[in-house]
């Protein structure tokens, strides 16, 4: 147990650290002007998922050290065939998709209904009343593609895999969907993050691969983006 603890603390540590890297790098990025002012519309939609992609390349480079000091191999899982990940693929986006519907429903009916964070719903705001800039442009980026490469790294290319062989299944996938629900920084939709980061966790233990992972995470978010370009502009 106390080496599973110890594994545990030195992961989540090693992702932490790489956030304030990430943080850190793109603040000097800025202060050197080699990267937009946080006042620029839509600037922010980016600034997360580069913070993140910085954040995986960090623990990437820490892990690798650390498993070379301590000569471990670096941890892998055993692969399925590609039919085998697309099928797999395929209903991890539906159980995403589907089991965020009805998380959302239920914490709704206990009084705490599920919102997007306020930035977002400015953004489709502007658009439906035709006021945008390009930034509706960036939102989609940024949510179907970027983030979803990022932020499965670091979060199941990284810290579930890793935790996966070094502190149990259980809090592999515990560990990395609480803090891919933390990261949001959405407490009215902390539950369903933590589904969500479950569904991605599955679709790369099933397959042994990055892609099906990353590809549900696009797929959801591609739903939720739709979603709020052809929902209520009123709501």
């Amino acid at each position: 147990m106390g080496d599973r603890w110890r594994a545990l603390s030195t992961e989540l540590a090693l992702a932490i650290l790489g956030m304030f890297v990430g943080i850190a790098a793109l603040s000097l990025l800025r202060a050197a002007s080699l990267w937009p002012s946080s006042s620029i519309a839509g600037i922010g939609l980016v600034s997360g998922p580069v913070i993140t992609g910085i954040a995986a390349v960090g623990y990437r480079f820490a892990a690798r050290h650390l498993d070379a000091s301590a000569s471990m191999p670096a941890p892998s899982l055993p692969r399925c065939g590609h039919g085998r990940a697309l099928a797999i693929t395929l209903v991890c986006i539906g159980a995403a998709v589907g089991g965020s519907i009805v998380l959302g429903a239920l914490v709704e009916l206990l009084g705490v209904p599920v919102e997007e964070q306020g930035s977002i719903m400015e953004i489709v705001g502007r658009w439906h009343r035709g006021e945008d800039d390009g930034t509706i442009v960036l939102l989609g980026v940024s949510a179907v593609l970027l983030a979803p490469l990022a932020e499965e790294w670091l979060f199941r290319g990284l810290l579930f895999t890793r935790l996966l062989g070094s502190s149990g299944r259980a809090t592999a996938y515990v560990a990395s969907a609480i803090g891919f629900a933390l990261i949001h920084a959405n407490p009215s939709g902390l539950v369903v993050y933590v589904w969500l980061g479950l569904c991605f966790a599955f679709a790369l233990e099933r397959t042994g691969r990055l892609w099906p992972a990353i590809a549900v995470h696009m797929g959801n978010n591609a739903f939720a983006f739709a979603a709020l370009l052809l929902g209520d502009p009123q709501q």
